[in-house]
């Protein structure tokens, strides 16, 4: 696979995490820390969830597309195999650059988040130009069960399995990447010392250097204030008995490497736990698989359909801001005013 020159050049940061830990709050901050963030014709429309997720329509539509062409998507992960960027299925798959500009229009620093990453950044790290960054956002693993019962009637073990398997797979996408590591409870317990210190980590990096001193640091830090309003509360609970021993071993991971990393050179400890595997799997093979494919063809339509439009909306305010339409616009008003007199001509 080769990067095509209209892809947009960033430079990249990626905000990684499962689905409900926080990844929303983190990016909010971001972008109004001064990283672009996806446009606001291409956003996901979450009504019943967080008010704003700051994620791409189109880059969530795509990543859903590679996921079930690898026969999963995103509550049924696929068992991945080494080398699967490269399979049949996915090189077939659209041009990723066209996905990537319409949420991405302009040029400079952009931060891109989609919970979908944890399975895809091997494809995407051959799509994206280098270097590429990322902040790798964890939560409790009982909490992000917990809220993905409320949002998905997913079964408490179901949200344990998806993200144990979407925590691993982040870890070892992301080794070799320059990657900050910030749990979302340390985050509510202090939003201002954890921007404050992950600003510090991506002033640091070549790629940002020169854009720190027009960093908004208070207006981010409010804005995650303000998106932590709207997040479920922290889970502090001791019913840590409910994870198996694999996935207690991936919580104390998980706390052992916070910060920043330059690049990330840990690897994730042991295995999947069989449970989570033979789980996961029962998911993609299950009858109820089927109804969950199509509520979600019908969703991604409905999305589709809002994207369109919202285009459609994009390009006539563009063109009725171009120069061309001010300067036809005494040619338009005497041709609508003819074609009204001959639809309706005068009584003689």
């Amino acid at each position: 696979m080769t990067v095509r020159t209209d892809t947009p050049p960033g430079p990249w940061l990626l905000v990684v995490g499962m689905h409900r830990s926080g990844t929303s709050a983190v990016t909010g901050s971001l972008g109004a820390m001064g990283f672009h963030v996806a446009t606001s014709t291409d956003r996901m429309d979450w009504p019943e969830s967080n008010p704003e997720h700051w994620e791409s329509l189109s880059l969530a539509l795509y990543n859903e597309d590679l996921l079930v062409r690898l026969h999963g998507g995103w509550n049924a992960p696929p068992d991945l195999l080494e080398g699967w960027e490269d399979s049949p299925e996915i090189r077939t798959a659209p041009e990723p650059a066209v996905a990537l500009s319409s949420a991405y229009p302009g040029s400079g620093p952009s931060v891109w988040k989609d919970p979908r990453l944890c399975l895809l950044l091997p494809y995407w790290r051959k799509v994206l130009p280098a270097p590429i960054a990322a902040v790798l956002v964890w939560r409790s693993p009982l909490a992000v069960a917990r809220s993905l019962q409320r949002r998905d009637q997913l079964s408490i073990a179901e949200g344990l399995a998806l993200w144990e398997r979407y925590n691993r797979s982040a870890i070892a996408g992301l080794r070799h990447v320059d990657t900050y590591v910030v749990d979302y409870e340390s985050v509510v317990d202090d939003p201002s010392r954890s921007v404050g210190e992950l600003k510090g980590w991506l002033g640091s990096l070549d790629q940002f250097a020169a854009e720190e001193a027009n960093w908004d640091v208070d207006g981010a830090t409010a804005a995650i204030v303000g998106e932590l309003h709207h997040q479920p509360g922290v889970h502090r609970g001791n019913d840590d008995t409910l994870l198996l021993p694999e996935q207690k071993d991936l919580v104390e991971y998980l706390s052992g490497i916070a910060g920043g990393h330059r690049p990330l050179l840990a690897q994730s400890p042991g295995n999947e736990s069989p449970w989570t595997t033979s789980l996961l799997r029962l998911r993609l093979s299950n009858p109820n698989r089927e109804f969950d494919a199509v509520k979600e063809e019908l969703r991604l339509a409905r999305d589709e359909l809002r994207l369109t439009r919202a285009e459609a909306i994009r390009d006539l305010a563009n063109m009725r801001a171009s120069t061309s339409w001010r300067v036809t616009r005494p040619l338009r008003s005497v041709v609508s005013t003819l074609e009204g007199m001959r639809s309706n001509p005068p009584d003689r």
